[in-house]
């Protein structure tokens, strides 16, 4: 078994905490909680990619997040991203990754918008996931955006086609050789649960997990502000209103755990009847994420 159940009132207070120590950290902090140092740290150990949003290595940074274990994930085997459109100075940057598959999770209309740059002896795979639909959201105030958030973020968990899709994308994650990337629009939602699945797959603590999603705000930042300032005009608001729409925050990844948990029991149970994903194949993720 890879994760037990968490009683709700332990699980509430662990997640809780985790949120509490990105808030009083900081950026700077939390890369350094993750396992590496500072923003610089991080920006020199990973490609310099400014047209590709939010593009990181799944392991995180430096020697690689740790499992419960004290196993160290190996880097280099999956990266996220947003809408993977490089430009030419990124695409040869990019190359020297050796990069064999690029797995687009967005729907086709979306990716019509901005159509993926696939590099050489790569293939392209999609997996259609319905977007969390933000451009729509019109909040009265931050909590009722938070609670919008925090409702799709749980039907990504439990929709049936997201989680045919979620499945097939696991699986192909653990069959296809190479280096990978998972990508959606922007990197945040469906791409923020399926790197927070693979990481609960090499047990990697949950608050970790958490710290991780909440890096997009770091990674994404001039994109996030673009879209809240742009979302809070068209409304006629202030941007402190809708930014729950657009920053990565704990609340809605512990709802997601919290959904998965109250739907299915346990991670293996999410994986294998939630997700149809074969022992075999969470095996091989299992032997491809850690060292």
């Amino acid at each position: 078994m890879i994760v037990t159940s968490l009683p709700p009132t332990s699980r509430r207070a662990f997640l809780r905490g985790a949120a509490l120590l990105s808030t009083a950290f900081g950026a700077s902090a939390l890369l350094s909680a993750c396992g590496g140092g500072s923003d610089e740290a991080a920006v020199a150990e990973m490609p310099r990619v400014t047209s590709v949003e939010n593009f990181r290595d799944v392991a995180g940074i430096g020697d690689g997040y740790a499992s419960v274990d004290g196993r160290r994930l190996r880097r280099g085997v999956f990266y996220r991203s947003g809408a993977f459109t490089p430009n030419d100075a990124d695409a040869a940057t990019l190359a020297r990754l050796g990069l064999r598959a690029l797995h687009d999770l967005r729907m086709v209309a979306e990716a019509s918008l901005a159509m993926d740059r696939v590099p050489a002896n790569a293939v392209r795979e999609t997996h259609e996931v319905a977007p969390i639909d933000v451009v729509s959201a019109m909040p009265r105030d931050a909590a009722a955006a938070s609670a919008w958030m925090i409702d799709r973020q749980r039907k990504l968990v439990t929709d049936p086609v997201a989680r045919l899709q979620f499945g097939l994308l696991l699986t192909r994650l653990a069959r296809v050789s190479g280096p990978q990337v998972i990508h959606g629009a922007v990197g945040k939602d469906r791409t923020g649960w399926a790197a927070a699945l693979l990481l609960a797959i090499a047990e990697v603590p949950l608050d970790v997990i958490i710290q991780d999603y909440l890096l997009t705000n770091t990674a994404a930042q001039p994109q996030i502000a673009a879209r809240m300032q742009a979302h809070a005009a068209r409304l006629g608001t202030a941007t402190a209103i809708v930014a729950p729409l657009y920053q990565a925050q704990s609340a809605t990844i512990e709802a997601a755990f919290d959904e998965m948990v109250g739907s299915f029991g346990t991670l293996n149970d999410y994986l294998s009847q939630g997700l149809s994903l074969s022992g075999d194949d969470i095996g091989m993720l299992r032997a491809k994420l850690l060292a």
